[in-house]
Order: structure tokens, then sequence, then C-alpha cells
């Protein structure tokens, strides 16, 4: 091994060894998790499903298993087979008793806090505590009996709620050991063999194995699948054969399938969308609870036969109310429309002025209407004299609740008596008109620190059209480093508090309908409740080397066409970029002889339009994995048409000199929810943009451009500081580029209510497209001297969350790993400045989790 190898080496395993010994008091404790389990009890560690996952021969782990298995021979196991579609995820999930929580499936934390304490002493100490307490009431009870013999006013008694102890604390936040129990073993049989028999494995059977050693025990259940029973023939039975059209009609979208295995899931999904297909034509009163199955199973075969039942409306008997009267089922027609504007459910409604528009009954709040009419109807898809459809409902659900101004969103029907009528009632409660809030955020990173204020006013009706408008406004102090061209070295950086200062108005009209101002595109209103945007914001930037000007103007569209997916069509945005910098920055850029560093301090245009579409599959209520996407497009310049009917690009607006470049990028990530107290996040992002004009210069506009570094990107660099490619300048101005790669992991455990820990690994880079004399080595090759992903810089670290309900406050110690602006210094001095934690190492502080 060379000596620079070795070096490498010996400080990396340094700086790891470092993190590892953090977590150390945890992985000694962790020993013996069983210390307070009592004699004649065992503490429950794992539970296993045993199956064959495959024909392969037996590997030393199945020996392993059936070396514990003692109440099933060895050969039997070799037999067991667990088909696809039965996971072992959702067999687990019927096991009724589960083992303490592990942090990374390997160390019970929250059993080793609750280990910390004694909780016989805890229950002496909390008896003692109690004790005295009686002692001084029964003082207070004989002093008592004497004032009032005088006529004072009696002692209030001491009183025994629980002020907690640091040991009841710990208790509180660990968890108590599971001790195994064999009538929850019993259960989890029966579930498991019923949760076969669901999935038509009903000669499925499920039996059970405890391996115990010490006071410690795994418990095996053994499942034998079968063959699964298949669909052999599937017929309709209508007691209405009115809805024969209907079913018939719609019957090729079935979810049922002859020759494919039974499964009653698939039954139940089979019910809610004949359901779903009945009530939006017309039939309100239709529920599932009218449609049975009937199971016809042929053990010889494994055949099942399914009849579809589709059963009479029902009502009660008036005359006879301990019966029924079986009739057809009806289609029902909407006679009014009712609106309740100012609408609360936990006070007595007061109605205010009335106003009837389209045939719709508004009545709104005492003193007059909030909301234009016509505003609000254009979100309300149900029409009086229209046939009742449930797709309308749901429509009209999601637009009301897309102009956000409704806390209280309810739709209310009721039947018309001895008819097919319903009167429909839409309750709204508005939101808060006016609101403000601010918020205060502190980085540092690397040395450098930074403090940022942020306001926002939000109006939420400003022209009686449910318009948002919102205006923001922030402040941030920063610490940068600043060119100095009268040093010996020529470009120098150096470091002065709060050095660079940024402010930024923002003002924002959001309108909950189209506004084809251009008439650039067509909209239908009723496809994804579209609204419109429009943006200006201002941005200055000063600090001693220059002052920076950004005017923006936004026009665009926001689509909601799923539950998870997101649209965001930006029409037309305009960036007017200006700068004035000192003499001694301008002599800094002159000796970098860099076209794309000296053009992105100089007056220019961006125009843009830009699509965006993003998927978000999150359930705030369910423990399950989940995925976000987001993948842009942006395309920069104006092209016009001229006499000779030829395409030519402008090159300036107003005099001033205009961008042309196509930019593409996606983020993807990914949650895998391993727990409710631990959770794995990764991220990808990869992106590229072109310059696709002379007069654009060989690299993106610099406000257009990638970047890497900073607290939410890649944590062992400073914002702007990374790359391009293996770059080493020592220029100071932000560093950015053409190409991104970047890739994040982060483990995520709660340790206590509101503290966390998390630890990460980044990875990535920048780079530029072409090549730059400038910027040594920063443009992107996939072979040759500097290939990518040689490049490609990595870090680890260790961070603290503080999660207060309402905002996570983290800090984040971001280590470089490889630093591929280094790749050609190898002496040991280097080396060891390079992982030098007081020099290297990069503290950030943030609000929020960085992705």
């Amino acid at each position: 091994m060379e000596e620079k190898e070795y070096h490498i080496i010996l400080h990396r395993a340094k700086r790891v060894l470092q993190l590892v010994g953090i977590l150390a008091p945890f992985l000694i404790t962790s020993c013996n998790p069983a210390k307070r389990v009592e004699k004649g009890q065992y503490l429950l560690v794992h539970n296993n499903i045993i199956y064959r996952q495959s024909e392969t021969p037996k590997t030393s782990k199945n020996k392993l298993i059936n070396n514990k298995l003692t109440a099933i021979p060895g050969s039997e196991i070799a037999k067991l087979v667990l088909p696809p579609e039965l996971s072992v995820n959702q067999l687990i999930a019927y096991i009724k008793q589960k083992p303490n929580t592990k942090i990374l499936g390997l160390i019970p934390l929250h059993l080793l806090e609750y280990n910390l304490v004694d909780p016989e002493k805890t229950k002496e100490k909390r008896l003692l505590k109690n004790q005295r307490i009686d002692e001084k009431n029964k003082k207070i009870e004989a002093e008592n009996e004497k004032r009032i013999a005088k006529g004072k006013k009696p002692r209030a008694y001491k009183s025994k709620e629980p002020k907690v102890f640091s040991r009841e604390w710990l208790m509180g936040v660990g968890e108590a050991p599971v001790i195994l129990d064999s009538s929850l073993m019993s259960g989890s049989l029966y579930q498991i063999t019923k949760y076969l028999h669901t999935k038509g494995y009903f000669d499925g059977k499920v039996t059970d194995s405890v391996h115990v050693y010490g006071n410690k025990a795994d418990v095996f259940y053994i499942v034998r699948a079968g063959k699964p029973y298949k669909i052999n023939s599937l017929k309709y039975q209508l007691e209405d054969t009115t809805l024969s059209g209907i079913i018939f009609k719609d019957s090729a979208n079935s979810l049922l399938v002859r020759g494919d295995n039974f499964d009653e899931d698939i039954l139940k999904s089979e019910r809610d969308r004949i359901t779903a297909v009945l009530k939006d034509d017309g039939y309100y009163a239709f529920s599932k609870e009218y449609i049975d199955y009937e199971i016809d199973t042929n053990r010889t075969t494994k055949a099942v036969s399914l009849v579809i039942d589709i059963k009479k409306f029902a009502i009660i008997d008036p005359a006879k109310t301990d019966s029924v009267i079986e009739t057809l089922h009806h289609q029902y027609y909407i006679r009014h429309i009712f609106i309740q504007m100012n609408y609360n459910p936990n006070t007595p409604y007061v109605a205010g002025d009335t106003t009837v528009e389209k045939g719709y009954i508004i009545v709104g709040q005492p003193g007059g209407m909030a909301f234009l009419p016509k505003i609000l109807l254009n979100k309300v898809q149900i029409k009086p004299g229209e046939m009742f459809h449930i797709v309308n409902v749901e429509n009209t659900y999601a637009g009301l609740s897309q102009m956000k101004e409704f806390r209280y969103i309810n739709i209310r029907w009721v039947q018309v008596p001895d008819s097919n009528k319903l009167d429909c009632f839409i309750q709204l409660m508005p939101n808060t008109k006016q609101s403000f809030s601010s918020e205060l955020i502190y980085d540092y990173t690397g040395g450098f620190s930074g403090v940022q204020a942020d306001g926002m006013y939000q109006h939420n009706n400003l022209f009686k059209g449910a318009e948002v408008f919102q205006l923001k406004l922030k402040y941030a102090l920063q610490t940068q480093t600043l060119l100095n061209s009268q040093e010996p070295a020529g470009i120098v950086s150096k470091s002065v508090l709060f050095n660079t200062q940024d402010i930024g108005p923002e003002a924002s009209l959001i309108v909950p309908r189209p506004l084809n101002v251009f008439k650039l595109i067509p909209i239908n209103p009723a496809v994804a409740n579209p609204q419109t945007t429009f943006k200006v914001l201002y941005d200055f930037q000063e600090q001693p080397d220059y002052k920076r000007n950004i005017l923006t103007l936004n026009y665009g569209y926001d689509f909601n066409f799923a539950k998870h997916d997101h649209l965001n069509v930006t029409l037309f945005e305009m960036n007017f970029v200006s700068a004035i910098t000192s003499s001694v920055f301008d002599d800094a850029l002159k000796q970098t002889n860099d076209f794309f560093l000296e053009n992105s301090f100089k007056t220019q245009a961006i125009t843009d339009g830009r699509v965006s579409w993003t998927f978000n599959n999150q359930n705030l209520t369910k423990l399950r994995n989940y995925d976000y996407v987001k993948i842009s497009l942006e395309g920069s310049g104006v092209v016009v048409r001229r006499f000779d009917m030829k395409l030519d690009p402008l090159d300036t607006i107003l005099g001033i000199p205009l961008s042309h470049y196509v930019k593409a990028d996606i983020d993807y990530r990914h949650f895998f929810i391993l727990s409710k107290d631990d959770k794995l996040a990764f991220r990808a992002i990869l992106g590229a943009g072109i310059p696709v004009l002379a007069n654009t210069g060989e690299e993106l506009p610099f406000d257009k451009s990638f970047w890497a570094g900073g607290s939410n990107d890649i944590r062992g660099w400073l914002a702007r500081t990374l790359g391009p490619g293996a770059n080493s300048r020592l220029v100071s101005v932000e560093e950015v580029g053409d190409i991104k790669m970047e890739v994040n992991a982060e483990y995520r455990v709660n340790l206590i209510k509101f503290f966390g820990l998390a630890f990460f690994l980044d990875g990535g880079n920048v780079w530029l497209w072409n090549k730059n004399p400038s910027i040594p080595n920063g443009e992107f090759e996939l072979n040759g001297q500097h290939p990518f992903y040689n490049e490609i810089a990595v870090n680890t670290g260790i961070g603290f969350r503080f999660d207060f309900t309402y905002f996570v406050f983290r800090i984040d110690l971001g280590e470089p790993l490889v630093d591929p602006s280094m790749q050609n210094e190898w002496d040991p001095k280097s080396i060891h400045e390079a992982f030098n934690p007081n020099k290297r190492t990069a503290l950030n502080i943030g609000i929020g989790y960085p992705f």
C-alpha cells in the first residue's frame, strides 16, 4: 500500500470511529435487554414466518432455523412454500404480539431506556412520597378543625397528582419488555389462518414453535399455504332487473376474472366499484350493503363458483316497524341546492341575506355576502334539476377545498318525502379573512453564519372572488467570502461577520379560476380545478464587492388532476438582472479570464416557461412507505416570426441581452417507514441545462444554474462551494454548473418524545457542459482523465432533531469523506488538514427536514 493511500484510510477511519463512539453507550447497554424480565417469563425477541422461498438447496441460515424448530422436522420445512402474493410483511401484520421496537431492526433502544430505571425502586419512591403527603394532610386536617372553630378559612390539602420523577419520565418514554403470552400466540395462529383463507388458500394451516434461550424467546409461525382456489364461474343474480343494463354495460371493468385466485379483498373492491357506478347514475340511496356474494368451493378441483347477488331496496314498513318493504331502486334528481355561508357545526345556524343565482339559493352572512356568487358557483358541479351523480359531489368537495377559503366543508342531502327528489345543503365555514405570520431562521455551516427574518401578510378574499393575496418580506444577513485582488496571490478570500445583506419583497395573487390573459392555451375550468397565479418578486443583494438587483414577473397556472398529482405551468416569467460591482471585484473577475463569471454580474434578461409535475402519495394517517417525485422542464428565450415567415431568436429586450437555454431536472424521494419511531429516507436528483445560442455563452445563466453544498444538499460543504467537477481554484465567487447529480440517504430515529437522531450519507457534484480554461477539471466527462464518477463528493454525518410539533429544529454535523478538489493533493500534511474536524466539519443549523 502506498503512503498516500495509507494516510487517506487512516484519517477516514478515525472520523468514522469518532462517529461510532457516540453510539457506544447504547451498544454496550444493549447487551442485556432482558434484565427486567422476571424468572419464569420470557422476553419476546423475534417473530418469524417459516416457509420455503425457492427450490435452492438449504443455506446455513436454513440449517440454523431447523435446529431451533423442535416441533417440526427439517425435511418438512423444506416442503413449505409461500406464494409470491403472500408477503411476509402481510402475514406479520396479523401477529397479535409484537416484540419491542428495534432501531434498524437490531437495537431495542426504547426498551433500553426503560431498563435504565428500576421499577421497584420507582414504586417505592412514589409510595414514600404519597405517605409524606398523607402525613401532611393529617396535620392540615387537625389544623383546619381549629381554624374553622375560630371562623378562619381552612388550608388547602396537598395533592397527590404526580410530579413526574426523572425515573418515571424515562419509563414513560421507553417501552416495557414484551413478555411472551401463549394466549396471544393462539390468537395469532387464528388470525394468520383466517387471512390465508381470505386470499383463497382454504386448505392453509399455521402452527407455531418457540425457541427459548435464557430468559428470551423467538416465536416461529410455520405456514403451510397449500394451493389456492381459483374462480371457475361468475354469475349475477339481480333481484332488481332494472339495474341489469347498467351492471352488464360496465361488466368489462369488473375486477373479478375467471381463472384468477379467489381474494376477498378483490371482492370488497368490486362491491365498492359497482356501488360507485350506480351512485354515479342517479342511485343516491344505493349502498354496498345491497351486494352479497354466494361462494361455493370444490375441495377436489380447488375451484370457486361466485354469484354476485344484488338485492332490492329495503325500507322500514311504517305499519310494522319490525319488518321491511322491498322495492325497486330509484334514480334521484336534485330539487333545490342551498349554499349556507358562515356555517358553524357547533352553533345554531343564523341565516343572513338570501340570494338566488342560477337556481342556487345562497344564504349569506348577516350584513351581506362575502363572495361574489358566480365565483362560488364555478366550483360547484352539483346542479339543480339534474340527476344525482356522485362524481359531481366529489368534484364539488375538491373545488371548494382548493379555494382555501373554508375551514369546514360539508354537503348534506335530504330526501323529499314520497318522491325521488333530493335537497342539497352545502355548508361552508369561512377561514380567517386576514392573517400575519413570521419566522426567524439561523444557519451556521462550516464557520459561516447567517440569519433570516421572514414575514407574510395574507388576505383570503381580496376582491370578493376568493382571491388569495400574499405579501412576503425577507431580510437576511450572511457571512460570505470577499475578493481582494491586492493580495500577492491575486485572488484570495477573506470573511467578515455578516458582510452580506439580502432584502426580498414578494407579492402574489392566487385566483381560484383560470384567467387566460394572453389566450395562449385553451383551459377547461371543469378540469383539475385550475387556479391562476401572478407574482412580482424583487431581490436586492449587497456586499462590499457588489450590489445585485433581480426583478421577476411570473404568470402561470396550478392544476390538481388527482389526489396525489399536481401540475404547475408557468406560461411566462421574466427576470431582469443588474449588478454594480466594485473596481477590486472587476479586477478580480478579469484575472479569472472566466466569461461565465463575468457574465453573471452583467445586466441581462431571462425569460422562461416552465412545467413542473409533482407526485406525493404520503398518507399521514397510515404508517406505510411513500414516494415523492418532481419533474421539471424549463426553457428560456423569445422566438419571433419575421416578415419572410422565418423564425428568429430575440437577442435583446429593451436593449438588455436575453438568455436562451433549456433545462430539465428530476427529484425522486422514497421513504421506508420501519416503525413509528424510525425511517429511512432516500433522495436522488438529476438535472441538466444546455445553452442554445451563442450570445448566452457556454454556460447557463448564473441564477438558473445548478449548485451543490449547504444544509439541505451535500452537508459536508458550504452552499455553492462544491465543484464544478474537480475544480480546486480559490475564487470566492459561488460555484455553479450546468449538470447536477446527487444522492442522499438518511436514517431518522426518534429517541424520546421530542428528540431524535439522524445519520446521513450524501454524495454528488455539479459539472459544466463545456470545458472552461479558468475552471480546471470542471467539465463533465464520461471517461478519460477525469471521468465524472471519480469526481463524486461524499460526506457522512450525524444530525440532532428537535420536534416541537409545529416545526422541527435541526443541527447537522457533516464530515467530508471524498473531496474531488483534492484528488491531486496527496502529501500527508494536506490530507491531515482535509480531515481535521476543526477545519472541515460543517455545522448546519436549520428549520425542517433537509428533504
